[in-house]
């Protein structure tokens, strides 16, 4: 096991539910946050505030970086802007990683590195088509890592594309604007009912999967897609939402629209990552916002 983890972006929701899931399974976690944390404290978990661009930011030793860290496009509207602060902090936090003598470095890159998806399932060759920005920064930054690793600085390098990542506390995605309006007892509007959909991944599994990765670490670089298996259509990711939540059912069918891809899982479970299906995704996401201490 590799005893010390650093975590970048721990104060957003990612980022601090896996760095206390690591703690809690024995790791010994640096946390790192540009804001003050007052949460309770946690076996084995050291908060450290700084911002990742400024060399020094990371311990000068540790075993393994997950680099969560991430300006989204909701919050930083500025295009320029928008890719450098993805783009800059990746490339300062992986060569603080590689002077600190980590094993192995992992990333949470995004599908939006695919840009405008015209196929009906996404595999990692699948060509990327006018990403914006945050697309084209996150695929640089995969770059980055890849180029690491080949020369040699770190054993072992791991980008990971997500899609909408939803557990307690999750925004800005798909899913977790559909629940907050399933709570608020609001309509949700659905199009393409029947097309099939798997593009969720559960914070829980993410971070079994990412202890697992850095206790035993492969060699050389890999980048997969994440996703959930045994997809289902549309119309039951809603009706699970509103079931699971025991609200009266709201869906408004919508016309048009751009019908969803499904994400091939074979690389990522050759890789060793075990997720629920689909449907046990969304009842552990319902649970986990219905409770004060979400599932692992």
């Amino acid at each position: 096991m590799a005893d010390h983890v650093v975590v970048t972006g721990a104060s957003g929701f990612a980022g601090g539910f896996i760095a206390r899931a690591l703690a809690e399974k024995g790791f010994t976690v640096t946390a790192l946050s540009r804001h003050a944390n007052d949460d309770a404290p946690v076996a084995n978990l050291r908060w450290r505030r700084a911002d990742i661009i400024d060399p020094g930011s990371l311990p000068t030793r540790f075993d393994a970086l997950l680099h969560i860290a991430a300006e989204i496009p909701a919050r930083c509207p500025e295009p320029d802007a928008l890719y450098r602060r993805n783009l800059e902090p990746s490339r300062s936090v992986f060569e603080q990683a590689v002077a600190a003598g980590a094993k192995t470095i992992v990333f949470t890159s995004s599908m939006s590195v695919y840009g405008s998806v015209d196929v009906s399932e996404l595999t990692e060759t699948t060509p990327s088509q006018n990403p914006d920005p945050y697309g084209r920064a996150k695929r640089d930054a995969e770059d980055l890592l890849e180029n690491v690793v080949q020369d040699g600085k770190c054993l072992s390098g791991l980008s990971l594309r997500l899609p909408g990542t939803v557990g307690k506390g999750s925004h800005h995605n798909f899913l977790s604007e559909a629940l907050r309006r399933v709570l608020a007892g609001e309509a949700v509007r659905a199009s393409n009912p029947e097309a099939m959909f798997n593009n969720i991944v559960y914070i829980g599994d993410l971070a079994s999967f990412l202890a697992r990765w850095i206790a035993a670490p492969r060699s050389g670089y890999a980048v997969t897609n994440l996703a959930s298996p045994d997809p289902i259509p549309i119309r039951d990711v809603f009706g699970l939402l509103f079931s699971t939540a025991r609200r009266s059912e709201r869906i408004e069918i919508a016309e048009g629209g751009k019908r969803p891809f499904l994400i091939n899982l074979d690389r990522a479970i050759a890789l060793g990552y075990r997720p629920r299906s689909v449907r046990a995704s969304i009842e552990a996401f319902v649970r986990d916002n219905l409770t004060d201490r979400p599932e692992h």
